[in-house]
């Protein structure tokens, strides 16, 4: 303490972190301690008395980390301030983690003293560890969620391709209808009032014996197609596709608006789809395709039928034969469209007809009226 008294020896005593002046002879077995402050004497347990003579490398024990002091001579003959941390001992042989700078002290150009500067910094380096232990473990928690997420994606994929797929068996809007019913009500029915429309092509048996397997699917896959464009823009729903033959519900398996109005207007676009069907057909059609169209409105029977593993949704009712039957007048008739009473007093305002007068449908007992669209 004689080598530094007065206000410089004040503010030494008075600095809460712990400091150390040393010689400057850095060989071993080190520099020289000089003098250690009250605070230095705090943090290591070591007095003074016991360490002044002795050389700093009294803190250093089995976990200290040389490597640190690799660069310490040349930056401080460079009179440049030196830092580091690492674990260090105190008197009673416990850890604790270091941080210190080391300042040359300058005197006549030349470097004079060391003085050194540390703190304790155990608490802040077991902050440090857990935050790292936490980061570590919310990196692996994030890439178990990103493996997760992966798989998640691949089985949405899967089922999306599933699903459309599954749609062009069953319409999107029996799908939808399904997914949203409770598993106990799926089989259950309800009656409802629907437009039907039974849309047959003329003359395919003859059609096809002309042509190979593979030209008649052609046919049939381009037909359904551009066909299945003018029922949704009608908001038809298609049950089913039998053979040539088209089965066209409107209000089933949800209500719209004006069933018989769409039913009409998807009938007479129909026809109109024609002229562009044999136009892209017509490099392989041996004739052009004609069609029949029967349109009837009435009470049917909706619902999924079937067994617990498979299942169709179906429409039954006197309704849905007597659409059939109506189409079925139409056979030497190309591109005819007829229809029942039902559809010709919710339409007659809006299209021109020819009255058949009252016609017997086979199956039933009394004759009915029929309309032919002009």
């Amino acid at each position: 303490m004689q080598l530094y008294s007065g206000d410089s020896a004040i503010m030494l005593e008075s600095m809460t972190q712990s400091v150390l002046i040393t010689s400057t002879n850095l060989d071993a077995p080190g520099p020289s301690i000089e003098y250690v402050n009250k605070a230095f004497e705090e943090m290591t347990g070591w007095s003074r008395e016991d360490v002044i003579g002795k050389t700093p490398r009294i803190l250093q024990g089995p976990k200290t980390d040389f490597g640190i002091f690799t660069n310490l001579r040349d930056t401080l003959s460079k009179g440049k301030i030196w830092t580091g941390r690492t674990v260090n001992y105190k008197k009673d042989g416990s850890e604790f983690y270091m941080s210190w700078s080391i300042t040359p002290i300058i005197k006549n150009n030349r470097i004079y003293k060391l003085l050194a500067v540390q703190e304790d910094i155990t608490e802040k380096v077991k902050l440090e560890n857990e935050l790292y232990k936490s980061r570590k473990r919310e990196l692996k928690k994030i890439k178990q969620i990103e493996q997760v997420n992966i798989k998640l994606a691949s089985v949405a994929e899967r089922q999306q391709k599933t699903l459309d797929l599954f749609i062009k068996y069953v319409p999107e809007t029996i799908v939808n209808k399904a997914l949203t019913e409770q598993n106990e009500n799926i089989r259950e029915g309800s009656q409802l009032e629907v437009a039907l429309l039974f849309c047959d092509i003329r003359r395919f048996t003859y059609i096809a014996e002309k042509l190979s397997p593979k030209e008649v699917v052609s046919i049939l896959n381009t037909y359904y197609t551009m066909m299945s464009d003018v029922v949704r823009m009608h908001n038809g729903v298609i049950n089913q596709f039998t053979g040539d033959e088209i089965f066209v519900i409107f209000g089933a398996p949800e209500p719209i608006n004006d069933p018989e109005i769409s039913s009409l207007n998807c009938a007479i676009d129909m026809i109109k789809k024609l002229n562009e069907i044999n136009k892209t057909l017509s490099n392989i059609l041996p004739e052009k395709i004609t069609v029949g169209i029967g349109l009837n409105y009435g009470p049917v029977i909706a619902g999924n039928l079937g067994s617990e593993d498979r299942l169709a949704y179906s429409i039954t009712g006197d309704a849905v034969n007597t659409a059939k039957r109506i189409e079925s007048l139409t056979k030497d008739l190309p591109d005819t469209i007829l229809m029942t009473n039902s559809i010709f007093e919710k339409t007659k305002e809006l299209i021109s007809t020819k009255p058949w007068g009252k016609v017997e449908i086979r199956g039933k007992e009394k004759k009915i009226n029929v309309y032919q669209v002009i």
